[in-house]
């Protein structure tokens, strides 16, 4: 691992292929500076990790406030659990940016392992920037030109690529750019994802499937996959935007509750909760 770092009292490492963790106690009162410094660490890596945390929720929303307003969706109760009734708890999901069909996509989500069996179940993360960079020429000028149909899929479809179905069920369609600029740090990122995207508009199927499939082979490629394991008290705060993530299904990972905090400024679906 590399070595770790200190400034304004924040002691954090890099975690690979991006990422960054931090080893301070969130539960105690953070200095200006200290605060100042995850933001910039946060901002500059799209993913923060803490271990061993004790947090509220109060205390949770006090922190992920650090990098804007929150947003607390009527109907929900900010918890997350696969022994909810619903079958979408316990779904396998693709690969995804929350509300990413909507104008106002969550800025950043923060999750906290409440209850948990160590290590049986896991979060994956795809950085859609560093994708975007370096994706092939070709593949850019495609996505550079070209608006996507992004849906919310049926609860029956989330662990399926949507450009896959040929006329995918949604909730809620929305037509979006495939290349995103993120209004937090200005750099663009891949827009398209194996949830959310149905299909690039001005072309037919076939040619939208192909060319989403080879887009998502880069960006979905191991070097660019992060997972984490969660263990008690683990602490992720994630960039919505920068950052994709998925999971797989949690029938048998034993019990599985995690405290969610969402930085946004507008709701979606406020039905269900569905994420990870």
């Amino acid at each position: 691992m590399p070595e770790w770092n200190e400034e304004d009292g924040l002691k954090w490492r890099a975690l690979a292929p991006f990422g960054a963790e931090i080893d301070i106690d969130l539960a105690r009162r953070l200095s200006p500076e200290t605060s100042d410094a995850i933001a910039k660490v946060f901002w500059q890596n799209g993913f923060v990790l803490a271990r061993g945390q004790t947090l509220s929720m109060e205390r949770q929303r006090e922190l992920a406030g650090l990098l804007g307003p929150i947003l607390i969706r009527e109907g929900e109760t900010g918890y997350l659990s696969n022994e909810n009734a619903h079958a979408a708890s316990v779904a396998e999901l693709k690969f995804h940016s929350d509300a990413a069909y909507t104008d106002y996509p969550f800025d950043a989500l923060s999750l906290h392992a409440i209850d948990v069996v160590d290590d049986a179940s896991s979060t994956r993360f795809v950085n859609a920037e560093m994708a975007w960079i370096t994706l092939p020429a070709t593949l850019r000028a495609e996505l550079s030109t070209h608006k996507a149909e992004m849906i919310s899929p049926h609860f029956e479809t989330l662990a399926f690529r949507s450009c896959d179905l040929h006329e995918p069920h949604a909730m809620r369609r929305g037509e979006y750019p495939a290349v995103f600029t993120n209004p937090n740090t200005g750099r663009d990122c891949i827009w398209v994802s194996e949830m959310h995207a149905a299909r690039l508009l001005g072309m037919d199927w076939e040619h939208s499937r192909a060319i989403l499939h080879a887009v998502y082979d880069h960006l979905y490629a191991d070097h660019n996959v992060y997972e984490h394991l969660w263990r008690r008290g683990d602490i992720v705060i994630w960039d919505n935007i920068a950052l994709q993530h998925a999971r797989g299904p949690l029938g048998h990972v034993g019990r599985r509750v995690l405290q969610r905090v969402i930085v946004g400024v507008d709701g979606v679906c406020p039905f269900v909760e569905r994420d990870d």
